[in-house]
């Protein structure tokens, strides 16, 4: 095999395994080629180093050749016991092209919301809602919001604090007029 060919396949040896998949050398190339780790097997792969090893002999099908010379490679179109292409037609190849090409292309487009309503109010006479959507009373009177309870108890201590202080401030002056009227 003096120069590699698309859909050729051949019984290579497995040069050196990376995390993102290994490098064969192919009979009769100078080249290597990358059998990337989507393309070892039909299930995914975490791990290239606990499918394949350094040395071992693996059936290939060239399925890229790059402008630069890389030669793209795939076991998972190839029997391994025989080395028959399980992808003749190519069709499995261009369906995996396909759903990569979809993914990519997709893009989450963020949703912009122009929600203000041009209206105004029967009930309250405020302009962005309409009226059975208003929470004005009927009769309408306005009202307050109702404190937290939390508020409550924190002003109540507040009350208690500033009475504790004033009494304490009325018995230093009993206490002082009351040493005045001895003397």
């Amino acid at each position: 095999m003096a120069n590699c060919e698309l859909n050729q396949i051949f019984l290579g040896e497995i040069a050196s395994v990376q995390n993102y998949g290994a490098f064969i050398r192919i009979p009769g190339c100078s080249v290597q080629g990358l059998i990337h780790r989507s393309q070892i097997s039909c299930v995914h792969v975490d791990n290239v180093t606990e499918v394949l090893q350094k040395g071992e002999r693996v059936w290939c099908k060239v399925i890229s050749i790059g402008d630069d010379g890389k030669i793209g490679l795939s076991m998972k179109y190839v029997n391994q016991g025989n080395g028959t292409d399980l992808d003749p037609n190519g069709v499995q190849l261009q369906r995996d092209i396909q759903k990569k090409k979809i993914i990519e292309k997709h893009e989450h487009k963020t949703i912009h919301l122009e929600a203000v309503l041009n209206t105004t109010c029967k009930k309250c006479g405020t302009a962005g809602h309409l009226s059975n959507d208003c929470f004005m009373s009927p009769d309408g009177k306005k009202y307050e919001l109702i404190p937290e309870i939390e508020e409550q108890k924190e002003e109540e201590q507040k009350d208690v604090q500033t009475e504790t202080n004033i009494s304490k401030k009325e018995k230093k002056h009993k206490q002082k007029k009351l040493k005045r009227k001895k003397i």
